[in-house]
């Protein structure tokens, strides 16, 4: 052990933290000293004040004082003991249970007073707590403070940890030294580092509490927004010029055969400026599900491509994949595009042929999975690339595409609306266009709740439908069920395929080979199937024109995002669209998510509901994500926050000077690398 201690420093270096500990603390995610103090403690135990037996609190933690006056051991179940002790204070007698701890028996001595700490119940009106933890009063053990919990692990006691923290707090040669500049901290009215790091794991009060979680969000929200800017501009900066010729696309506009909407004209402007810009393109397109962000999509290939560059579309199933290329194929073919589409099962010769045209520059337009970034594919002159949320770019991929081109242009497609507050943290590193107007012809689909009783309504609408040669998706919330009134998927498929008869059902779920999945969704799509009963897979699923009716059963077991995703799978045509939405629960909550679908409509309005009522996890449920920043977006609700340290990281990408101690931004990096495997700062 040294007499110093560093963040840097293996976690066993604290006295008491041997090879045994230390590998038992790395489940934990603890191998460093700078880890184990940024463990902190997910809830507290006040242990302060005592009251009072008589007016001590139910099913709360809560401290008492008293006499011992009476103990009595007795067997219970084979060599079990159950220990009953008597207690006085002058709030009454009280009464503390032990079972299978023999030695209380032996330990606590008739006439001593002792602290009791835990939770109350009261039975017959006598106080009686079970289990307790109890010491001597006024001895060492009697600590009257706020005892924090920390997670753990086995071999790892709470108290372990509390002790480690303490010396390493203790021993931490630069704890007084913050990272950051005094006008910053001043500005922003925070306590000191080393206030904060005393104050979260051993607070004096919720007042000193406050001020230290509030200094530590800070710290986390701002390290994530200046490296996710400091990597952008690293990445800038290594590109070759991004930029492409302004050509002008009202020609293929012209081919279209709809008219844009406002809001697709107001992200080609801004997508059309990022391509004459020598600075890579990183920016996302943002709308709702049907608001066509594909056709935005298509005018920025076309830019690139009259341009004389190339462009690759990713999508993150072969059959999606397969998909857009027919569109790509169908828009460009009569403009003298050439598309390709590259997939896993393509004969190695197949792949060798076109693999070499994409080389050579016979090839304008790739579309594909992940396998188009793979090392051996290899462009003739690559400038842009489509991928969606799913395949979002780290900075690995990033470099990768980067030395796939001469300067390579990034345009993300995401059908999963965010709240604003949200943005800036999940695409923090990103331009971001928003899209909230749909195409004219598009009909609001007709949402409606029903429940257990009123559920052979929503099935009459279905065979409605399927009457007038439509399709019909039915989702089940889970494979299996454990819930006697919601059917499991397959339960589902065997009773809908007995209530309709005349039509053919299919079953769809996440077990199924990949293969076997595609298939179906082909054959769904052609018309040949004509309900699909499925779990969520079909939440992120191909353009199905023809389904016009999708039911789900146990809408109370998902949340407004995952329904409004589900949702969008019907809707896709000029047809009246309807949503049934089956809740077996009767909680407020359920009803008020199940309301808010019916009343809302709009992606960004539901994803702003979803917030409000469950935080941020629902929203961000459909999109890849680590520990790390699952826990940056729940410190995002705090809008204050999330502003100052937008506005900081900003200043210190212009000023680095503002940051006194880099080891702190380098320790995060390399705990959120380690930890999450995470690409995306």
């Amino acid at each position: 052990m040294t007499s110093g201690l560093v963040f840097s420093d293996d976690v066993e270096n604290i006295q008491g933290i041997g090879p045994k500990k230390r590998d038992r603390l790395e489940v934990l995610g603890i191998r460093t000293v700078g880890d184990l103090i940024r463990h902190y403690p997910f809830r507290y135990r006040d242990r302060r004040q005592p009251v009072t037996s008589d007016i001590a609190a139910e099913d709360r933690d809560v401290l008492v004082c008293g006499t011992l006056t009476r103990k009595n051991s007795r067997p219970i179940r084979g060599s079990r003991v159950i220990v009953e002790c008597a207690f006085r204070d002058d709030g009454g007698t009280f009464s503390a249970v032990f079972f299978g701890v023999q030695y209380i028996a032996k330990t606590l001595q008739i006439g001593q007073r002792y602290a009791v700490f835990g939770k109350m119940k009261r039975r017959n009106g006598l106080a009686v707590w079970t289990n307790p933890e109890i010491v001597l009063c006024d001895s060492e053990q009697d600590l009257r403070e706020i005892v924090p919990v920390y997670r753990c692990t086995r071999g790892i006691t709470n108290k372990d940890i509390g002790k480690w923290v303490r010396t390493a707090l203790y021993q931490w040669d630069d704890i007084e030294k913050d990272w950051l500049d005094d006008s910053l901290i001043k500005e922003n009215n925070l306590c000191s580092r080393a206030y904060a790091y005393r104050n979260i794991h051993f607070p004096q009060g919720e007042k000193e509490y406050k001020y230290a979680k509030y200094r530590l969000s800070y710290d986390e929200l701002l390290i994530y927004q200046y490296i996710i800017r400091r990597n952008r501009a690293a990445l800038d900066n290594e590109s070759l010029d991004a930029s492409v010729e302004d050509t002008d696309i009202r020609l293929f506009e012209e081919t279209l055969p709809f008219a844009l909407t406002d809001g697709q004209k107001d992200a080609v402007r801004q997508i059309e400026e990022d391509l004459i810009s020598k600075r890579p393109m990183n920016r996302l397109v943002q709308g709702d599900v049907g608001c066509g962000k594909t056709a935005v999509a298509e005018c920025a290939i076309y830019k690139v491509v009259k341009a004389g560059h190339q462009a690759a579309f990713m999508a993150p199933t072969e059959i999606l994949a397969r998909q857009h290329y027919n569109k790509l194929q169908e828009a460009f073919e009569p403009l003298g595009i050439r598309t390709s589409l590259l997939t896993s099962g393509m004969k190695a010769s197949e792949r060798r042929s076109l693999l070499a045209d994409l080389a050579d520059g016979q090839i304008d337009v790739i579309v594909g999975t992940h396998a188009l970034i793979q090392d051996d594919v290899e462009y003739n002159d690559l400038m842009l690339v489509i991928t969606d949320e799913q395949h979002r770019f780290g900075v690995n991929q990033r470099k990768s595409l980067v030395r796939k081109g001469k300067g390579v242009n990034v345009l993300v497609m995401s059908a999963t609306p965010i709240p604003r507050t949200l943005a800036a943290t999940v695409y923090g590193d990103m331009d971001y266009s928003i899209i909230r107007t749909k195409p004219a012809n598009r009909l609001p689909i007709i949402t409606r709740a029903f429940t257990k009783g009123t559920r052979a309504k929503a099935y009459a609408q279905v065979r409605r439908e399927l009457d007038k040669g439509r399709l019909a998706y039915v989702v089940a919330p889970s494979i299996d069920s454990d819930n006697e009134d919601i059917s499991s998927v397959e339960k589902l498929y065997e009773e809908l395929s007995k209530q309709f008869k005349g039509y053919k059902a299919a079953l769809i779920h996440g077990r199924m080979a990949r293969e076997d999945k595609e298939k179906i969704m082909l054959d769904f799509a052609a018309g040949r199937i004509q309900m699909l009963i499925a779990t969520v897979v079909i939440e992120v699923g191909i353009d199905v024109p023809d389904a016009s009716i999708i039911v789900i059963e146990g809408c109370d077991r998902f949340g407004l995002a995952q329904l409004h995703q589900l949702r969008g799978r019907v809707g896709r045509s000029d047809n009246q669209s309807y949503c049934c939405l089956i809740n077996y629960s009767s909680s407020d909550a359920a009803a008020e998510r199940t309301d808010a679908m019916v009343r809302l409509a709009d992606g960004f309005e539901i994803s702003e509901e979803d917030y409000r009522l469950r935080g941020p996890g629902d929203i961000m449920g459909t999109m890849q994500h680590g520990a790390y920043q699952s826990r940056i977006l729940s410190l995002s609700r705090n809008e204050h926050l999330l502003n100052a340290s937008i506005r900081d990281a900003e200043r210190i990408i212009e000023d680095p000077s503002l940051i006194v101690d880099n080891s702190e931004i380098e320790s995060v990096l390399n705990r959120v690398t380690e930890s999450d495997n995470s690409e995306i700062i």
